[in-house]
Order: structure tokens, then C-alpha cells, then sequence
């Protein structure tokens, strides 16, 4: 996995900073923001091979942002992370495109291996803790 860059996007500056923290040196961070109308104006330029995207920003909804990703061209696979640990929500991401879906509550469990699911192509979300191929 190592080269695979990634973009992070979460409101909460120590959360973004917890984030790069788990995935250095494994995954190349390409970029990071505090917001999703920064992460759409600019992520997409980055280059990211993967987008790691709350779903509850300040200023819209990671769901929103990853439409606009996807509608401007974002070849990126979005995993997206979440306290709503619910199916609904999950189904919602996947229904989206999403090819991941992290509860915050099992980071440290389920990050890194989400990370290189996605990398592989296949799909992971943490409801299941599983893999699913694409």
C-alpha cells in the first residue's frame, strides 16, 4: 500500500490529526481539510487514490460532498467515516458509491483494514466488519 495517497477530511482538527497519525508511514497523505466546500473545491486536483470523508462536517453533510467529488470526475474510492452506526447510513454510502464505511467508534479496529480492502478494490463497512469485491 505504500504510494497510495490519500485525502482526509474530518471538522475536528485533532481528529484529522489522530488520522494521519494511524496511516502514516502506510498511506501518503496528499491533502487535508477542515471542511467539505474546501475538500470539494480542491481534492479532486490532489490526485487522491482515496478519500477518507466524515459524514458530519460543519458546513454540509460528507454524503453531499461526495456527490459533488463524484459529479466533478473524482476517480477516488471514498470511505467514509461515521458516529452514525446505523444500516441506513451505510446503505446510504454504498448506494452513493462509497466503497467504505468506518464507525468512529471502531477506528482503531477497522481503519487501517478498510483502507487496504479499498486499496484492493473490494469493499469493507464496519456494520459487518467485512469485505465484499465491487
Amino acid at each position: 500500500m505504500p504510494g497510495k495517497r490519500l485525502v482526509l477530511v474530518d471538522d475536528n482538527p485533532a481528529m484529522l490529526q489522530t488520522l494521519a497519525e494511524m496511516v502514516q508511514p502506510s498511506f501518503s497523505i496528499a491533502g487535508t481539510f477542515s471542511s467539505g466546500a474546501s475538500a470539494v473545491a480542491e481534492a479532486t486536483d490532489l490526485k487522491p487514490d482515496i478519500i477518507l470523508l466524515d459524514i458530519s462536517l460543519g458546513d454540509m453533510t460528507g454524503f453531499y460532498v461526495a456527490k459533488r467529488l463524484i459529479s466533478k470526475g473524482c476517480e477516488a474510492r471514498i470511505v467514509f467515516l461515521s458516529v452514525h452506526e446505523n444500516a441506513d447510513f451505510v446503505r446510504a454510502a454504498f448506494d452513493l458509491g462509497a466503497s467504505g464505511y468506518v464507525f468512529k467508534s471502531r477506528i482503531s479496529v477497522d481503519l487501517m483494514n478498510a483502507l487496504e480492502t479499498v486499496s484492493r478494490g473490494a469493499r469493507f463497512d464496519s456494520l459487518t466488519s467485512g469485505v465484499s469485491k465491487q
